[in-house]
């Protein structure tokens, strides 16, 4: 049985959901991403976490946010901060997904004292800015022009064709695209996709939290090599090497099974 909770953060409020018992663990979606991806991954963690999923601000359930200039990472780390008071969790386990492993290792930046282990999926932000950004420009400006539906009816021919997805990999992508405000999503895409967090990785060497990265390859969002850059220079750190995409859409729960061994090893 889950618990739902509407966390508000200044003019805006975040949808969180907490289920199961134990130790806290929080994590932090993607860009385009919701709560509802991370439920399916962390589910079978339940009998052994308190597990707590959130719309990042302008996502999913919580507030539509339709500046882009709303969408700076600061904001979104502190943003998890205020979950976390809101439940009552002084420290946790702490993590994300590409967006939300930036929000989550500025978080663990800023506040240290907060942080139990870190667990990072698909890193996508670093000390250069993503190759992908005009892609995602491109794709906001689709979205604003055309709307979400007919967006929807090309980039499901291109992931069936193009990219060779299932059809219940379609289906859920999609899905996860409707979930939000179209104006919103829009912004969110336009604020995000320029971010470059950490000038210089060696930043990262401040992070004191045993971190656990999950990358995978052929994915020009997500480049293993910023992973692998990154843990160079994370201090107490392992790389789990996934299968590319679409495997996290069709596979959820293993990525949750991924970091539970790594919190059941972790001195």
């Amino acid at each position: 049985m889950s618990n739902f909770m509407r966390v508000p953060v200044g003019s805006v409020e975040l949808a969180v959901e907490s289920f199961g018992a134990g130790p806290p663990l929080l994590f932090a979606h993607g860009l385009t991403g919701s709560r509802q991806g991370a439920k399916r991954q962390f589910a079978g963690l339940a009998l052994q976490h308190r597990i707590v999923v959130y719309d990042q601000r302008g996502h999913g359930d919580s507030t539509p946010v339709t500046d882009p200039a709303d969408y700076r990472l600061e904001t979104m780390a502190d943003d998890m901060g205020v979950v976390m008071d809101a439940l009552g969790i002084e420290r946790a386990v702490v993590g994300g997904e590409s967006m939300g492993a930036a929000t989550t290792l500025a978080f663990a930046l800023r506040h240290p004292e907060r942080v139990e282990r870190l667990l990072l999926t698909a890193p996508a932000f670093g000390d250069r800015p993503n190759t992908e950004v005009k892609r995602f420009l491109d794709l906001a400006d689709a979205i604003e022009s055309y709307g979400m539906a007919r967006f929807l009816e090309a980039a499901d021919a291109t992931w069936r064709n193009d990219f060779h997805w299932p059809p219940d990999v379609v289906a859920y992508v999609g899905g996860m695209f409707r979930s939000h405000d179209e104006r919103s999503l829009v912004a969110a895409l336009r604020g995000v996709i320029g971010w470059v967090p950490f000038p210089d990785l060696e930043l990262l060497r401040a992070v004191t939290a045993p971190t656990c990265i999950i990358t995978w390859n052929d994915d020009a969002l997500h480049p293993a090599e910023l992973t692998w850059r990154m843990a160079a220079v994370l201090p107490h750190v392992r790389v789990v090497e996934y299968p590319p995409l679409p495997a996290i859409f069709q596979n959820p729960e293993s990525v949750g099974e991924a970091y539970a061994r790594f919190l059941d090893e972790a001195p």
